[in-house]
Formats: structure tokens, sequence, C-alpha cells
């Protein structure tokens, strides 16, 4: 009843426990949240098969019933949230032969020692169970007769720490080993020799190290071997590495997956097995192109890239790729001229085809109708791209990923290439194509990476690419000749995380609706066009952590709800320019930021980049305090504006700003102290504006004594300018002549005219109270109200006081 929908049945065991004649139970992926933990009058006697896998129960125990069913030989339990130890009732299935209790995340504690009492179990999968548990914590319960017939054994992804322990290659039986995706911390143990019926070992990505121990070469049956990333290192060892001794035995290898090592195969050697499947990602193989593969007739997959090639393509090799379906020699520096059509016999299989950034000449191939990713960037190919390229007599083409980027192609975009309709991602970015964009892309649907920056294309943005608009994603179109208002089918993606149309001719106003439509935006650059009008609102972008739209014609304020985006305020978040669904090693979007005074490239690091620039626009007001809020902005540039008024007093909160650019425009009052408290503070420029005061030269600004920073701003001093301020300077030269001179003259003038001021000040007003009748009694009664006064506070303060202490 796989895949029946009985999530409302709670009693579905106790009705199949009726029926005793029952040999096969089967109920994987049927939304079951419950089953019986305990089951009277067990009638399962003639069950020999149950699986209840892809279920997720309500985190209950593993029912030790299972365990007593008399003639069980497999029990599929994977993946149901299955919780708490093994029972200790698990001895009792003598007759078990297959246990899958994989991807129970819960099931922990003690494996039972009569674990090791199943004497026929031969297949036991343990995977993402047992997290963090030790291989040594499970050496008793491994130590009965499950060691007879045990062939396989999987415990991946259970992050099981410590050594590989020597044990393991107690189990001569054993035929397949996966303890892949663990942190061993240690290296392959040497007795792994002794395991001589082994077909398939699986120890990828497990934090091994050291180097591969010769022992290995005497597996003679291994089919499958997969160290890859690892901390493994060094050469492989010489008797395998040359083949003389130990790897020329396993002739039976037919998947053979290593990196980051070095692998000396003469180039006299060849080699006695013949796989399918060849990778050695990142892995030395020599300067030379592999001689030996030339004798691999079976070859179905093959990478080789990052693997230090400096050679010229043999003629040879494009004969071994009739049968492959997946070929990845990228990052290496291969020469000579591609075929003119890549040719794959099969047709039943996908083929995927990685040749970027090696030294390939020619024109672009044409490629068979099967491949679903081709990838020539990064190369040395000219010409222009074939108008018949994607062409297949009425067949539908299969390909989602086409990337001809960095190269020297020239002449136009060609019409047939919206041929592609399953096509995702189309890369034609850094080369020199020109002309119109075709307006013909009404048929691809599934268009989501449009990448063709740094060419010379012009015209307008084709408004076919409506039919695009809910899958688009990345729209990259910079640096090119593009003109025309802001494309409007841009309203309708909704999903869009890139937009990049910067150093265009593009004009007119941005439309209201893309702070309210385009609310997946991450990354948005108008950088160098003549956009007019005021800035768009955008404060719904609340994922926007990129903004470049500097260098254009805007006007009016900076709204106050750009302190509201929330993709700066978080400081922890990360998005965009990274993408890994149509790629081999994932997309990245590459964008020229000028910040911190020079001009850099960003790729992987600018989805972590928190960013603004609204320079050199016809900006004005005031810098709305709000900015402030935005703790997580890494670069703030408002330079070349008209912007006015005060630098914002709390502007010390944005603990994150690594670049502040604030210059020419016409701002006034003091340098706030709180910028010398931006500590990753790297880059200031506040030059050419009306600021005044001294500079609070502390802290963090103490490091910036460049005084161009602050230039033109004539009433600013301290340092680290040369004008220092009136409260700092010292008493001038004439001021000390006068002291002097005062010094060094009589001092009985002085107090001649001292008397004789206090005797005319002090008759000047008794004379006139004496005289003056009037002004006598007025005086003597401000002075008796004024006594009253202070003897009535006096007297109320003392009693405020006493009452407060009691």
């Amino acid at each position: 009843m796989d895949g029946a929908n009985i999530s409302g049945v709670n009693n579905i065991m106790q009705s199949l426990n009726k029926l005793h004649h029952l040999k096969l139970v089967s109920l994987s992926n049927c939304s079951m949240n419950s089953i019986n933990e305990r089951l009277r009058d067990l009638n399962f006697a003639s069950l020999t098969f149950m699986d209840i896998g892809s279920n997720m129960f309500d985190n209950i125990n593993i029912p030790e019933w299972f365990f007593r069913i008399p003639n069980l030989r497999e029990l599929h339990m994977k993946e149901c949230g299955l919780t708490g130890t093994i029972p200790s009732s698990v001895r009792n299935a003598s007759s078990l032969q297959f246990l899958d209790l994989s991807y129970n995340g819960g099931i922990s504690g003690d494996m039972p020692r009569g674990f090791g009492d199943l004497c026929n179990l031969q297949s036991l999968y343990l995977d993402g169970t047992f997290m963090g548990k030790s291989l040594e914590d499970f050496k008793d319960a491994f130590s009965g007769c499950i060691k007879r017939n045990l062939n396989v054994l999987s415990f991946g992804v259970s992050s099981l720490q410590g050594p590989l322990p020597d044990w393991l290659c107690e189990f001569r039986n054993l035929a397949i080993l996966d303890l892949s995706s663990n942190y061993f911390y240690s290296s392959i143990p040497t007795s792994i020799g002794r395991l001589s019926r082994l077909q398939e070992l699986w120890l990828y990505r497990s934090a091994l190290n050291g180097s591969i121990p010769e022992s290995l070469g005497r597996l003679s049956g291994l089919q499958v071997l997969d160290l890859s990333d690892n901390n493994l290192n060094g050469c492989i060892p010489a008797s395998i590495g040359r083949l003389s001794a130990h790897l020329a035995n396993l002739t039976s290898l037919m998947f053979l997956t290593l990196n980051h090592l070095v692998l000396n195969i003469s180039t006299d050697t060849i080699p006695g097995f013949q796989p399918f499947q060849i990778h050695l990602s990142y892995c030395h193989v020599g300067q030379k192109f592999p001689v030996w593969l030339a004798n691999q007739v079976n070859l179905e997959s093959l990478d080789i890239s990052n693997a230090r090639i400096k050679d010229s393509m043999p003629d040879w090799f494009w004969n071994i790729t009739n049968n492959l379906y997946f070929l990845d020699l990228s990052n290496n520096e291969i020469s000579g001229r591609l075929p003119q059509s890549l040719k794959c016999q099969t047709e039943e299989v996908n083929l995927g085809i990685f040749l970027s950034s090696n030294c390939f000449e020619g024109s672009v191939p044409y490629f068979p109708q099967n491949i679903y990713a081709l990838d020539l960037s990064n190369n040395s190919l000219s010409g222009i791209i074939p108008p018949d390229l994607a062409y297949f007599g009425g067949t539908r083409p299969q390909l989602n990923s086409l990337s001809l980027s960095s190269n020297n192609l020239t002449g136009g975009i060609p019409n047939s290439l919206c041929n592609l309709v399953d096509l995702v991602l189309l890369d034609l970015s850094n080369n020199h194509l020109e002309g119109a964009i075709p307006n013909c892309w009404n048929n691809l649907t599934s268009l989501g990476y449009l990448i063709w920056a740094n060419n010379s294309l012009a015209g307008e943005v084709p408004n076919s690419l409506i039919s695009s608009s809910r899958s688009l994603e990345v729209l990259h179109l910079s640096n090119n000749q593009l003109y025309g208002e802001f494309p409007s089918f841009l309203k309708k993606c909704t999903f869009m995380t890139t937009l990049a149309l910067d150093h265009n001719n593009l004009s007119g106003g941005i439309p209201n609706w893309v702070g309210k439509t385009m609310t997946s935006l991450m990354i948005l650059t108008l950088k160098e066009n003549k956009f007019t009008s005021n800035l768009p609102l955008l404060s719904n972008l609340t994922s926007l952590h990129f903004l470049d739209i500097s260098h254009n014609l805007f006007v009016g304020g900076i709204p106050q709800s750009y302190g509201s985006l929330m993709g700066m305020i978080n400081v922890n978040t990360n998005g965009g320019a990274r993408f890994s669904s149509y790629t081999k090693e994932g997309l990245i979007i590459k964008i020229f930021v000028y910040t911190k005074g020079r001009e850099l490239q960003f790729g992987v690091t600018l989805s972590s980049l928190k960013f603004i620039d609204l320079s050199a626009n016809n900006l004005s007001g005031q810098i709305p305090k709000e900015m402030v809020n935005l703790v997580g902005l890494q670069n703030l540039d408002l330079s070349c504006n008209n912007l006015s008024g005060e630098i914002p007093e709390d502007i010390g909160r944005m603990q994150s700003l690594e670049s502040l650019n604030l210059s020419r425009n016409e701002l006034i009052g003091s340098i706030p102290l709180g910028l010398s408290t931006l500590h990753f503070l790297e880059s200031l420029n506040l030059s050419y504006n009306n600021l005044s005061g001294k500079i609070p030269y502390a802290s963090q600004l103490t490091t910036f004594n460049d005084p161009s920073i602050y230039a033109n701003n004539l009433n600013l001093c301290g340092a680290p300018l040369d004008k220092n301020c009136a409260s700092d300077e010292p008493p001038s030269a004439s001021h000390d002549q006068e002291n002097d001179d005062d010094e060094d003259g009589p001092t009985i003038w002085s107090y001649i005219g001292l008397m004789l001021g206090f005797v005319f000040g002090f008759w000047i007003v008794w004379g006139i109270l004496l005289f003056k009748n009037k002004w006598r009694h007025i005086y003597f009664i401000f002075l008796d109200h004024t006594f009253d006064m202070m003897h009535v506070k006096i007297v109320v303060t003392i009693h405020r006081i006493k009452r407060a202490l009691l």
C-alpha cells in the first residue's frame, strides 16, 4: 500500500495482525503518524518482510514487538521519526537479514550487546542515527557472530567522532562499507587491507587526514572508491601511483573519486582497470595531459578539473568522449582548438560539458540535442555565435544552462537561442557582442538567470522577456549601450533577486511599483544611467542589502524609509549573488563596486556586502536621521549632491560602517563625536562642505592622518589640519610683551586707581541712600523681604528632610 494516505488510521497493525498467512507488509510513505508500540497476541507467524519507511511518527520508540516476529527477514524503518534506544529484544530477531533504521535522528543511547547475536544479518543501515557518538562505543555490540555474515554496513551522516577502529576489519565478508560524512579526524588504518571482499568503500567528507595506506591496493575486488572531500595529503603511495604493485590489482574499479592528492602515474603506464567514472578534481595529475586516459574505453563520467594541467589537448581525447554523459576539464590551462561539433553517441541520458577557465581556441562548437549544460566560459573562443546553433530539426532541445562568457565573441545574439525553450541560465557576458537584443523570448518561460553584461549591446530591453517574468531571478545587463525607460515587464518579476542595469543610457523615472512588487530584490544597481525624478520608495524591499543608483540625475530628498531597509539593519543576514541550482559549482554574479576610494569587483562576497551609493546626483535636503538605523551598513556614499543640514548626531550607531563619503555637499555644523567610535571605518571623506568646529580627533579618527579628507571646510580646525582652534592657540607675542612691561613697571598707580574707584563707588551708593529718603525706604524693604523669603525656604527645606528621614 506504498503511497496510500492512511494518516487517519490508528489500528492498522492490529488489523493486519489478524491475517495469519500474511508474508509481506509494505506501508512506506503512507503519511502514518502513529503505530502500535505494543501488540498483544502476536500472529505474524508467516511475515518475512515489513516496510514502514518514509512515514513521520510522532517521536515514538522503536516497537519492541517487531523483533519478536519469528520469521522476519527484512525490516525497513528508514526516516520514520523514531526515537530512543534500540530495544534489547533485538537479540530475538535471529532470522533478520536486512535492517534499515537510517535517518531517524532521535535514535540514541547505547547499542544493546545482544545486537551482536544477529548471526544472519547481512545488511545494516544506521545512517543519520546515534548522532555524535564514537565507533568505539559500538565495539561490544559488534563483537558477536554478527561479524560472520554482514556484508553491508552503512553508517554515514551521523557526525561520528574518534578514529577509525581496527575492529571494523574483522568483518571479513564485508562488501560495502559507507562511513561518509562524519568527523573522524584520523587516518585510514592500514588494517583496511584485510577486508579482502570489499567492493565499495565510501569515506568521502569524513575529516580524514594523513596519507592513503599502501594496503588499500590489496583490495582486488574493489569496484567503488570514494575518498573525496577529506584532508588527505601527499602523493598516492609510489606503489599505487606507478601501478607497479597494488593499484594494478584493482582491475575491478568502476568508480574512482579522489581529490587534493598528487597522482604520479607515469606516461608509459596503462592501467588495468576500465572504470565508468573517474573523478580527480583538485588532484595534481601533472602538467601534461594524462596520457593513460587514452586506454579508458568505458568512461561515462570524467572530472579532472583544477588538476594543474598545462598542456595542449591531444587529438585522441575526443575519441573517448563518445560514451560520456559528464565531462569536466574546467580550471586548468589546457589549450588547443575545440572540435566543430561536440558529439555524443548516446541520446538516452543528458549530457553535461564543463570546459571553462582554460585556453581553448576556435569557434563556438555545435552541441548535441541531449546536452543539458554547456560551459565554455573564460576561454579564447572567437568569431560569432552560429546563427543555427540551436536548431535541432524540429526536436525539442534539452539545454537548460549555456555559458559563453569571457571569450572574444563578436557579432550579435542570434535569434536561434530563443529556440532553447528549456533554458534556465544564459550567460553571454564579457564578450564583444553588439547590436540589438532579439525580441523573441516569448517561449522561454523557465528563464531564471540572464547575464549579458560587459558587451556593446544597444537598443531597448525587449518586452518579450515578460514570458520569463515569473521565473526570472537575475537580470544582469551592466555595461552596455542600452537605452529607453525602465523595463515595464519587471513589474511581474516578483522572484527577482538581482537587477543590474548600471553603465547604460537608460532614462526616465523609476516607477513606484519597484518597491511594491519586486519584493525579493536583494541587489539593485542602476549606476551611471540618465534616470531622473525622485528616488524610488523601497521600504517593502526587506531583503535589499545592495543599492547603487549613483551617477544619475535624481532630484529631491532621500526618503526617510531608506532608514528601514531590513537587509541593511540585520548584521548577520546574507543573500543574493550566489546560485547553485543550474551550474556545477554555483553561479557567482560579479559586479564592480566603488568603495573605500577604489573600484573593486565583488563576486562571492557580494552576498554579504551591505552597501548604499547615492552619489553624483542632484539630491537635496537633509540626511534623514533614520539612516543611522542601518546598523549593518558597511558602505555609505552620499557625495557629490546638494545635501544640507548637519551630519546626524547619532551616526555612531552605524557600527558596521567601513566606508563613509559625504564629500562635495553643503553640510554644516560640527563633526559628531560618534564618528570617532566607528571602529571598522577604513575610508572617510568629508571634504568640500561647510563643516565647522574642532575635529573630534580621537579613537578611530586618529587613524586618518590625511588632511585632504577635511579639505575645503573653511571653519574646521584641529588635527590633522594645520589650523589650530582658538581655545588651543598660545598667547600672542604682543600680549606677552605687555605683561612683561606691566611686571617691570611700578605697581603703585594700580593700587591708587583701585582705592579711588572703591571710594567713588561707595559714596555714590550710600550718598544717594543718605539724602534720598524714598530710595532708602525701598532699599531696606527689599532687604527685609529677601531675608524673610530665604528664612521660609530654609525652614520648609529642613521640614521636608525630616519627613523624608522619618
